[in-house]
């Protein structure tokens, strides 16, 4: 009977060890985003019995950022308690609900994953963990590195438009802006450019580390360099825009250069076209005529305006990000008329 119970035993172990390792994820954290450079302090498979504390001893030679991986084979409410192993009092505690958004459920596995960071100085430590319902965990736990460092170290954000910091190696503990009148940022570290401008958007970490970014905001116009004659092939005729931005009513108000290097008065450009397409490659405003109409002379180039009504717009005007935009202007071969 012993060596049955043994046996079943075993059994179970090895299929839960199984089981946790054929599902292992990274870890996922929305302010670390290199989490595979962390720094191992444990590693914890089995299994917890309700309300029955659990304890594991680690230690710290560095005040530092600490981060916890949990998968859980059921969803319930988890208690973290961190205490000295000296006198066994808690310092810090937190709870992660059943009803915690971040639960993140694996339906290929039928796992949940969660994941906590907590901030602690150097000494010698219990972690203590309480789960409200038996289940099988895996837990990590992790020290974050102290080289941290910004996905940006300066940026240039268009008026009206946001753009979201985050920490490798860190975790934000509060974010704020040296002008709030140009640009401001939430806790979580998203800049929302509010006016032209410069200023310095300084982000402070849970570990004592600042980092900043320089941010540059600029108004929602396109631009590129005109072009003219001497940047068209002979005998041909090119269309550059150079310029584009929003009128009083919301209409797009594009500028293009018409440069003719060829003998001859160029009057008309079939199937003319003009495309914008913001950053991601994707059309937010059009404008097309089967015959565009102009007056360029032989060797020469001249400025044409085409407004784009906003009811032609694909998005607000307030989503169409002109400064990071592409804009193209197209035709078929024209004849110059001599």
């Amino acid at each position: 009977m012993k060596k049955v119970c043994l046996k079943k035993a075993t059994c179970f172990i090895l299929a839960l060890l199984m089981l946790f390792s054929s599902v292992f994820l990274y870890p996922i954290s929305a302010n670390a985003s290199d989490s595979t450079n962390y720094i191992n302090i444990m590693h914890k498979i089995s299994t917890a019995r309700p309300n029955f504390p659990i304890r594991y001893n680690f230690s710290l030679d560095k005040t530092s950022d600490i981060y916890f991986d949990l998968r859980i084979n059921e969803r319930t409410t988890v208690g973290l308690t961190i205490l000295n192993q000296r006198d066994e009092v808690a310092i810090k505690s937190d709870t992660l609900p059943s009803t915690d958004p971040h639960w993140q459920y694996k339906a290929d596995s039928g796992i949940y994953q969660n994941t906590h960071t907590m901030h602690l100085p150097a000494g010698n430590y219990i972690l203590e963990m309480n789960f409200e319902a038996e289940v099988n965990y895996d837990l990590s736990v992790s020290r974050i590195p102290d080289s941290a460092k910004l996905n940006y170290s300066k940026l240039t954000i268009t008026k009206g438009f946001t753009q979201q910091l985050k920490v490798d190696g860190g975790t934000i503990k509060s974010c704020s802006s040296s002008k709030k009148s140009v640009a401001t940022v939430s806790s979580k570290g998203k800049i929302t450019a509010k006016k032209t401008g410069k200023t310095k958007i300084n982000v402070k970490l849970t570990n004592g580390k600042t980092l900043t970014c320089n941010v540059t905001v600029k108004s929602n116009k396109y631009s590129a360099k005109k072009i003219s004659i001497s940047d068209t092939l002979y005998n041909s005729y090119d269309m550059k825009a150079y310029s584009a931005s929003f009128d009083s009513k919301g209409n797009l108000v594009v500028k293009f250069i018409v440069a003719n290097n060829s003998y001859g008065q160029l009057k008309s450009i079939p199937n003319f076209k003009i495309t914008v397409k913001d950053s991601k490659k994707k059309v937010v405003a059009s404008y097309k005529k089967s015959s565009y109409s102009v007056n360029v002379k032989s060797y020469s180039d001249k400025s044409y305006t085409v407004t784009i009504p906003k009811s032609a717009l694909k998005k607000s005007k307030n989503k169409i990000d002109l400064r990071t935009s592409t804009i193209t202007v197209s035709g078929k071969a024209a004849n110059a008329t001599l």
